[in-house]
């Protein structure tokens, strides 16, 4: 019997085969990582990009005293203030300042959250019509309900909610 040095086709084709088949599979766990990672990374910058949005609409509605309203549509509202209340530290009290002309904010969403008629920062995302500004009347308070709904440049949906009570 003559022993044969090296290897034979069929061992050679089995081992290009399970290379080709393990090689298969490590590329597709890579990609399935990488889109992992921007999914995760689209999320982030989202909930990063409502959460600074509605802050900024509660920091600006919480720096009024707001005293009427008028509901354009679901799209856009005026809030108006005629004074608020501050602490006068001459007197040690709470003192009310009128306002004349009174103050008023614009909200509205368009492809853009628009701030009396300042469009804040929403890169890489854009207003979805599922934007909505409603005004809930109830016998004790009144509430303005804001839905803030991103939409990615691939199609994604975020929702973030306020309420905020009025007068």
């Amino acid at each position: 019997m003559k022993k044969h040095k090296g290897i034979t086709l069929v061992e050679l084709l089995g081992a290009i085969a399970i290379f080709a088949i393990a090689s298969t599979i490590i590329t597709m766990t890579i990609s399935f990582i990488i889109n992992a990672n921007k999914d995760i990374i689209e999320t982030s910058q989202a909930s990063t990009t409502g959460t600074l949005i509605i802050r900024q609409i509660e920091n600006a509605l919480n720096d009024i005293s707001i005293t009427s309203y008028d509901l354009i549509s679901s799209d856009e509202v005026i809030l108006y203030s005629n004074g608020e209340f501050i602490f006068n530290e001459d007197l040690q009290e709470i003192v009310f300042v009128e306002y004349d002309p009174e103050l008023t904010f614009t909200l509205e969403f368009t492809s853009d959250v628009l701030l009396n008629d300042i469009a804040l920062d929403i890169t890489q995302f854009s207003v979805d019509t599922a934007s909505r500004i409603e005004i809930i009347d109830d016998s004790i308070t009144t509430k303005l309900v804001i839905t803030v709904v991103l939409i990615s440049e691939e199609g994604n949906l975020y929702t973030f909610m306020t309420n905020l009570q009025l007068v």
